[in-house]
């Protein structure tokens, strides 16, 4: 046996001699050419340079945010230039002022613009001080982004206005929510939906959205079940009710703790309705044929406060503008509100853009939306919290982006004649998020963006006292002659 030559891999063919060609492989050769990778570097940079320079825009109802990929390379604006442009920015009016009295030391009052339509605050102080005579709870829907997602915050303002005014009941609960195991203030499980959302661009139907901004629809038999916690108050309720439109004449089931599974008939074609069941039960399951659309579920008192919570993560709030006006209209005439809030502005506010002209105009055409389709409700805007990241000194600050944006959705108010609450004041202002991080236990993340449980808590009970101290001026104003 021959050994093979050191020269390379061999192919050996047997030809007819009996003759062997022997095939030497080399592997390609590459060369490092530095003038090709640094053309293609100055070609990427080239096309992306431009980027550094457009601003952020609405478009569509979707806010697009500046794409600053040179934002590590260059300082961010000092503390004297970012005073001097938001002196640019419109000035905020005074608030009317229909109550001489001061407000308290240490509370941040509301301020209410509103006019003779009286869509700020009058309308649920009035419903507070008329809630025996209503024949349902005084409802408050409570908008907003992941600051209140998993019921923070508004499970402990609901928790207050129930023991002071009464009621029951976590309120309304979304079909089939992608947060609902993390959620403290009730057990919900579901099965046989497929959920979208506002967000899910080019996959979900606009004509079936509703005032959450989803919708779930029964891909198979779907079922929905609540079940209390061990809080009184969240551990059994009264009223179970369910809003969906029926896509056929089969009946929805529901049973009450370890009951029979009662049918309860639908107007088939009718669209957009409630199925309405009394019975006070700590477990609810509701069964919803094939076909059904279905925007949630509520659990609430026969009287008291009912506080909803409509979360959406990773929305500015002008995406409510995609929801029709008749759908709005409709949920409002089953579900009739008192208090609408409005709190965005963590997905919009940016470490240095200081204009936000089009957001404000888009959130303007989002209130005077909620106006006509929910015209007994009051409205109130929350104004974004405290958000920080590291500026030019290299320490962590308020974004100059907060602090422009409250400017302008406090004129979205005042020029919409509906109330105002200053959540950046009431938290404790410049630096407020970074000191909530910092307790022991924290009461917001390290992100310097959101808070936690605790920290909704201290929130919520700023908010609490704020509005009962409206609903006594309210009071002692319709007692004066």
């Amino acid at each position: 046996m021959s050994s093979l030559p050191r020269s390379g891999a061999h192919c050996c063919t047997h030809g007819m001699q009996g003759a062997y060609a022997t095939f030497h492989l080399h592997p390609p050769t590459l060369k490092n050419s530095p003038f090709k990778i640094v053309l293609l570097l100055v070609v990427v940079l080239g096309a992306l340079l431009p980027l550094h320079w457009v601003p952020a825009a609405e478009w569509g109802g979707y806010t697009f945010k500046r794409v600053d990929f040179l934002s590590d390379l260059t300082p961010a604006d000092s503390a004297a230039t970012t005073a001097a442009l938001l002196a640019t920015l419109p000035d905020v009016p005074p608030a009317r002022q229909a109550v001489r009295d001061s407000c308290p030391p240490g509370m941040v009052c509301i301020d209410d613009y509103e006019d003779d339509t009286e869509r700020g605050m009058t309308p649920f102080y009035r419903a507070l001080t008329e809630r025996a005579a209503l024949g349902r709870p005084v409802r408050v829907a409570y908008l907003g982004d992941s600051f209140i997602e998993v019921d923070i915050l508004t499970s402990d303002l609901r928790r207050e206005l129930q023991r002071r005014y009464g009621g029951c009941g976590v309120g309304f609960l979304d079909a089939a929510p992608p947060y609902a195991a993390n959620r403290g203030t009730v057990h919900q499980r579901y099965g046989g939906w497929e959920s979208l959302s506002v967000l899910d661009k080019g996959r979900y139907a606009r004509e079936e959205l509703g005032l959450s901004q989803r919708y779930g629809t029964a891909r198979s038999a779907a079922w929905i079940e609540v079940k209390g916690t061990r809080e009184l108050g969240l551990d059994t309720c009264e009223v179970q009710t369910i809003y969906l439109s029926p896509r056929g004449s089969a009946p929805v089931g529901v049973k009450l703790n370890n009951g029979p599974v009662l049918a309860l008939p639908v107007q088939g074609g009718a669209g957009f309705q409630a199925l309405r069941y009394e019975g006070r039960a700590g477990s609810v399951k509701w069964q919803v044929p094939q076909g059904y659309v279905c925007w949630g579920v509520a659990v609430e008192g026969r009287e008291g406060v009912s506080v909803d919570n409509f979360s959406l993560r990773g929305s500015s709030g002008i995406t409510l503008a995609e929801v029709p006006v008749e759908q709005l209209t409709r949920f409002g005439e089953l579900r009739p509100y008192d208090l609408i809030v409005v709190q965005f502005g963590l997905n919009v506010a940016s470490k240095k853009q200081l204009r936000y002209d089009a957001y404000a105009r888009q959130m303007k055409h989002v209130v005077e939306r909620l106006k006509t389709a929910f015209p007994q409700a009051g409205i109130l805007i929350v104004g974004v919290g405290d958000r920080e990241d590291k500026l030019d000194d290299g320490q962590l600050h308020t974004m100059p982006g907060v602090l422009a944006l409250m400017k302008y959705q406090q004129n979205v108010a005042a020029e919409s004649h509906v109330a105002y609450w200053n959540l950046f004041q009431a938290m404790g202002g410049e630096g407020s998020i970074r000191r909530m991080a910092a307790m022991t236990p924290p009461e917001a993340g390290k992100d310097y963006t959101h808070i936690n449980a605790r920290g909704g808590k201290r929130i919520a009970h700023l908010l609490y006292k704020t509005l009962v101290h409206g609903h006594e001026q309210y009071k002692r104003r319709q007692a004066t002659p």
